[in-house]
């Protein structure tokens, strides 16, 4: 396998953090209570499988010898890998503390709906991304090893396969998380889904090129690109 310069996935990596973000807003229940009924199960089930898409990435990443035997939030030496992981970790956290109204000590995304609109936009997004460095910590302790053994059989495997069977895997396991998360049963999910899209079907295929189309592509054309330099060399 290949190995890739981080700065040559920057690209891949900066449109999945934004992305990420972009999912992290539709939580924020008055911005929810604007959208169309289909945008919040669509976007929830494209958020596991571009992030095991990002895992594929990252493993094919080369931080350089120096990060050898460096703990794992020491040694992701690029800062469009770090959001991109950070940012998709904190959508699945909110998930399941807004599902059940819970919070993990300080962290309560659930503001109080006595507050002011502007004072409860700013409560979510103090407890979102306002803590990136920590959900950054927990992202690398919890989520990077688990996208990395799932990664590894992949590497072995065409680009363009790799990323598709990342898809796939990550929609798979996306589904069963989501589903308890949510306290719902996989097939019930799955059929959910598959009935929001016959419903609305140009804004799920949009969403869902959005979210997974665009990065695939941005992903496999950089990585491409660094491929077909190096064997120039």
């Amino acid at each position: 396998m290949t190995k890739l310069q981080p700065e040559k996935l920057a690209p891949y990596f900066l449109f999945a953090a934004f992305i990420h973000l972009l999912a992290i807003a539709t939580r924020f229940d008055t911005l929810a209570a604007t959208l169309p009924d289909v945008v919040a199960p669509i976007v929830m089930a494209t958020q596991f499988p571009l992030l095991v898409l990002s895992g594929y990435f990252e493993s094919r990443l080369d931080y350089g010898e120096q990060t050898a035997g460096m703990p794992k939030w020491m040694s992701i030496r690029s800062k469009p890998v770090k959001l991109a992981l950070t940012f998709g970790f904190i959508y699945l956290v909110l998930i399941p503390l807004q599902t059940w109204n819970i919070s993990i000590g300080p962290l309560d995304p659930t503001p109080p709906e006595a507050f002011p609109q502007a004072q409860r936009a700013m409560w979510f997004a103090m407890f979102s991304v306002g803590m990136v460095f920590p959900f950054y910590m927990a992202a690398t302790s919890l989520l990077v090893p688990v996208l990395r053994v799932i990664a590894f059989p992949m590497q072995r495997l065409p680009p363009a396969l790799g990323s598709l069977l990342a898809l796939t895997v990550g929609f798979a396991i996306g589904t069963f998380v989501l589903a308890l998360s949510t306290e719902q049963a996989a097939g019930d999910l799955i059929r959910a889904l598959a009935a929001q899209y016959k419903a609305n079907p140009a804004v799920g295929i949009a969403i869902s090129v959005l979210t997974t189309g665009i990065p695939l592509v941005i992903g496999l054309v950089r990585g491409k690109a660094k491929d077909a330099s190096s064997h120039l060399r």
